[in-house]
C-alpha cells in the first residue's frame, strides 16, 4: 500500500495533483461498476423523496384527513391511494423516508465516527487501550442489534434521535474492526516509518497517510450501515417504537396497513417499495464502493 497525498517526500503541489488524479480514478471506476451505477441512481432518487418529505414538498399534506377519500386506489390525485383515514399515501411515503433516512443518517454517522476513532486508536496504541476497546466492542456485538435497540428505545423514549442512537450504538463495533485491521497494517507500513523517523506529528500521519487509506473500508461499511440502518428504523416503527405521531414512519405504515392488505393493497405496497428500494439502492452503491475502493479494478 503508497502513502496517499503523493509521498511523503513529494512536492506538495505534485502530491495533490496525484491527489486529485486519483480521485478521478475512483470515482470513474465506481461509475463504470454495475453496481455502483444502480445504487448511484437508486440513492439519488430514494435521497430525493427523503428531501422533498423532510421540507414538507409533498403533493398533499401527509396528517390532512378526509373521510370522503378512504381507501381510494392509485389515481392520477393519489398516485398510492389512499389509507383508511383518507390520507395520500404517496405524501406519507414521502414523509416517511425523509424520516428514515434522518433517523438513518444520524445512526451511521455516530457509528462511524465513534467506530472509526475505536478503531484507529486500538490498532495505533495497542496494549491496554487496544484490549479496552476491542473487549467492549465484543460485548456489544454480541448482543443482537435489534434487541439492543429495543432496550434503549424503551428506556430513552422514541423520538428521532433517541432511535438514531439505539441504533447507532449497535454498529460501532462493526467500524471498529473494519478499521482497526488495515490501521494494524499501516501502523508497520514503510511510509508511517519514514514519516516518524522525518518527524511527522502524529495528527499529520494520521489525518494525512493513515485516515485516506481506511476511508475507502470506512465508505463501503458506511453504504452498507445505511441499509441496515433503514431496515431496522422499519422494525423499531413496526413494533410501534418509532417517532411517534403525527411523524409518518415507514415501518409504521407497514403495520398499520398490513391487516388492509386484503382490501387495499397499495397500503402496504407504497411503503414496504420504498423500504426495499432504499435498502437495495444502498447496498449495490456498497458494492460499487468496493469495487472502487480496489486498486486492481482501476488497473483495468
Amino acid at each position: 500500500m503508497t502513502a496517499v497525498g503523493g509521498g511523503l517526500l513529494g512536492h506538495p503541489d505534485a502530491a495533490e495533483v496525484g491527489l486529485e488524479r486519483r480521485r478521478a480514478g475512483w470515482l470513474r471506476t465506481l461509475w463504470r461498476s454495475r453496481s455502483g451505477r444502480v445504487g448511484l441512481v437508486l440513492v439519488g432518487v430514494v435521497s430525493l423523496a427523503g428531501i422533498l418529505g423532510g421540507v414538507g414538498l409533498t403533493p398533499e399534506n401527509p396528517g390532512v384527513q378526509s373521510s370522503s377519500a378512504v381507501l381510494r386506489g392509485p389515481s392520477p390525485p393519489h398516485l398510492f391511494g389512499t389509507d383508511q383515514f383518507g390520507r395520500d399515501v404517496f405524501s406519507l411515503v414521502l414523509q416517511g423516508m425523509g424520516v428514515s433516512l434522518e433517523i438513518a443518517g444520524i445512526a451511521v454517522a455516530i457509528a462511524a465516527v465513534v467506530g472509526t476513532l475505536g478503531g484507529i486508536t486500538a490498532g495505533l496504541l495497542g496494549r491496554w487501550p487496544e484490549a479496552l476497546i476491542m473487549r467492549g466492542s465484543d460485548i456489544i456485538f454480541a448482543i443482537p442489534a435489534i434487541l439492543l435497540a429495543l432496550a434503549i428505545v424503551t428506556s430513552l423514549g422514541a423520538s428521532v434521535i433517541d432511535s438514531a442512537l439505539a441504533i447507532g450504538v449497535g454498529y460501532v463495533p462493526i467500524f471498529v474492526r473494519v478499521v482497526r485491521g488495515p490501521v494494524l497494517a499501516l501502523r508497520e507500513a514503510d511510509f508511517i516509518r519514514a514519516g516518524r523517523v522525518l518527524g511527522f506529528s502524529r495528527r499529520r500521519l494520521l489525518f494525512g497517510h493513515i485516515l485516506p487509506n481506511v476511508g475507502g473500508a470506512v465508505a463501503v461499511q458506511t453504504s452498507l450501515a445505511f441499509a441496515w440502518a433503514i431496515l431496522a428504523e422499519a422494525g423499531l416503527s413496526f413494533l410501534g417504537l418509532g417517532p411517534p405521531p403525527p411523524t409518518a414512519s415507514l415501518g409504521e405504515m407497514v403495520s398499520q396497513s398490513s391487516s388492509l392488505a386484503g382490501v387495499a393493497w397499495w397500503t402496504l405496497v407504497g411503503p414496504s417499495l420504498a423500504i426495499v428500494l432504499a435498502v437495495i439502492g444502498f447496498n449495490f452503491l456498497g458494492d460499487g464502493l468496493r469495487d472502487a475502493a480496489d486498486p486492481r479494478s482501476r488497473t483495468r
